[in-house]
C-alpha cells in the first residue's frame, strides 16, 4: 500500500513526493555487466546519451541512467536486487542494505524523480525479513531499511523494523555512522512520519549519552577516520544533539573526534610528525576528508577554534585538486563534488551560483578524453556496479544534488 502524504525522511521539510517519474524498467535485464565508463553504462544499453554533463543536458542523463540502472534489476534472485561491488556478498546483510544493496539503489532513484515499480518495492520488503541478524545500523542494517521503507510510502513495513530496532540494546553497537549508534541516532532525526516526538527524542538523547560513555572509554580505540567509520559520523550526530540540548558535553566530544580524525588524515598541526597528508590526497566522502570537511564546516558555528575554519578550508581546496577517477558516491568523484559544492556555496545561494562551484569539473569528467577515467564499478574494479556507495545510483544522487532543479539539502546535515 501507498499513502501519497507520507512524510518523507530523508526530507522533511517536504510533505508530500508528487514529481512524475521515469516509466518502469526495460525488459533487457543485465545482472553481471562487466566494467564500463560513466556515458558506457548508459550507451551500451542502447540509448543516446548527451556528450558533457552540465544543468542542460542533466534530465536526458538522468532519465537514461535511470532507465539503465532499472535494467539491471533482477528481483527473481533472493539474494540481491541489484549488482552491486563485491563487498555486498561479505555481508549477511549486503544485497539489501542501504549503503551497497536494494535499499540504497531505490531511495536513490526516487530522490531523482523515478518512478520505482512496485515489484521492486515489494522485492525490498520482504528482502528485509527474510535475513537473519542485521543490526539497526544506518548504511549497513535496519536502520537504513526504514527509512527508505517510508520514503517510499510504505510505513507499516517500515513501523514493523523500527520497533525491532528499538528492541536493540544500545551496548552491542559500536561508534560508527556506518552501523553504530551515531548511525542509529541520526536514522532516527530524519525519521518521519512519527507519532511520539516526545519519546523519539528521548531515545536519542539516550543514544547520545551511550554515545558520549563509549568515547570515553574508547578513545584510542577508533583507527579509520572518515565520516562513515571514524570521530566525523559521531561529531554530526552530537552537533544535532548539542543544536537540540545545548549540553556543552556534545561539543566537547565533538571537538575531541574531529580533531582525532585530522590526525588520522595527517593535518599539520594535529598530526606525528612524518605522518602522511591522506586529507590532501584522499579528498573522499565516506572514508576520506571530504566528509570530515563538511562536519568542520558544520562545527565551525560552535567550536571557536582556528583549526577548525583552517582545516575546513584546506580541505576544500583539496577537492578541488583531486577529482578521482572512481565514480562512486562514497569513494569516488561523485562524493567530492557533492562537498565541493556544500563547502563553496551556502543554502541561500541561487541554483547557478551552486552548479558554476562545480562547472569546472563536471566538464572536464564529460569531455570525451576523460570518459575512460570514470567506470561505475565496484572498489576493486571487477564489474558493474549499481549500488549507492560505489556504483550508478550513488552517481545519480551525486548529479542529482549538484544539477537538479530546486533547494537541495545533503541527507542527514541541517
Amino acid at each position: 500500500m501507498t499513502d501519497a502524504s507520507v512524510l518523507l525522511p530523508f526530507e522533511p521539510r517536504r510533505s508530500t513526493y508528487a514529481r512524475d517519474g521515469v516509466g518502469a524498467a526495460t525488459a533487457a535485464r543485465v545482472s553481471e555487466a562487466h566494467s564500463g565508463e560513466l556515458i558506457d553504462f548508459v550507451s551500451r544499453r542502447g540509448a543516446i546519451v548527451p556528450a558533457t554533463l552540465d544543468a542542460a543536458s542533466y534530465p536526458l542523463l538522468r532519465e537514461h541512467l535511470v532507465r539503465s540502472i532499472l535494467a539491471t534489476a533482477t528481483p527473481e534472485r533472493a539474494d540481491r536486487l541489484f549488482p552491486g561491488d563485491p563487498q555486498q556478498l561479505l555481508r549477511p546483510f549486503g544485497g539489501v542494505s542501504l549503503g551497497s544493496g536494494a535499499a540504497g539503489v531505490l531511495w536513490a532513484l526516487a530522490e531523482a524523480g523515478a518512478k520505482v515499480p512496485t515489484e521492486l518495492v515489494d522485492w525490498l520488503e520482504g528482502a528485509v525479513h527474510g535475513v537473519e541478524g542485521p543490526g539497526p545500523g544506518l548504511v549497513d542494517g535496519l536502520g537504513g531499511i526504514a527509512l527508505v521503507l517510508d520514503r517510499l510510502g510504505r510505513p507499516s513495513a517500515a513501523a514493523r523494523l523500527w520497533e525491532t530496532i528499538d528492541q536493540v540494546p544500545l551496548e552491542s553497537l559500536g561508534t560508527s555512522l556506518a552501523d553504530g549508534l551515531p548511525g542509529l541516532g541520526l536514522a532516527l532525526l530524519e525519521r518521519a512520519p512519527f507519532s511520539d516526538a516526545d519519546a523519539l527524542c528521548d531515545r536519542v538523547f539516550t543514544i547520545a549519552e551511550e554515545l558520549v560513555r563509549r568515547l570515553d572509554d574508547q578513545a584510542e580505540s577508533m583507527r579509520r577516520p572518515g565520516i562513515l567509520h571514524g570521530g566525523a559520523g559521531a561529531a554530526l550526530f552530537l552537533l544535532h544533539v548539542y543544536e537540540m540540548t545545548a549540553d556543552v558535553r556534545m561539543l566537547d566530544h565533538v571537538e575531541r573526534a574531529l580533531r582525532r580524525d585530522l590526525a588520522f588524515l595527517g593535518w599539520d598541526s594535529l598530526a606525528a610528525g612524518g605522518a602522511p597528508q591522506l586529507w590532501r590526497t584522499r579528498p573522499l566522502l565516506g572514508s576520506g576528508s571530504a566528509g570530515v570537511a563538511m562536519v568542520l564546516h558544520e562545527a565551525m558555528s560552535y567550536l571557536d577554534e582556528p583549526w577548525v575554519a583552517e582545516a575546513r578550508d584546506g580541505i576544500a581546496a583539496a577537492c578541488e585538486q583531486q577529482i578521482g577517477a572512481h565514480a562512486g558516491l562514497f569513494h569516488g568523484w561523485a562524493g567530492t563534488l557533492v562537498a565541493l559544492q556544500y563547502l563553496r556555496s551556502r543554502p541561500w545561494d541561487p541554483v547557478e551560483v551552486r552548479r558554476e562551484v562545480v562547472r569546472p569539473h563536471l566538464e572536464r569528467l564529460g569531455h570525451p578524453a576523460a570518459r575512460s577515467r570514470i567506470p561505475y564499478v565496484g572498489l576493486d574494479a571487477t564489474r558493474s556496479s549499481a549500488d549507492l556507495g560505489t556504483g550508478a545510483a550513488g552517481v545519480v544522487l551525486g548529479l542529482e544534488y549538484l544539477l537538479g532543479d530546486g533547494e537541495r539539502r545533503v541527507p542527514l546535515f541541517w
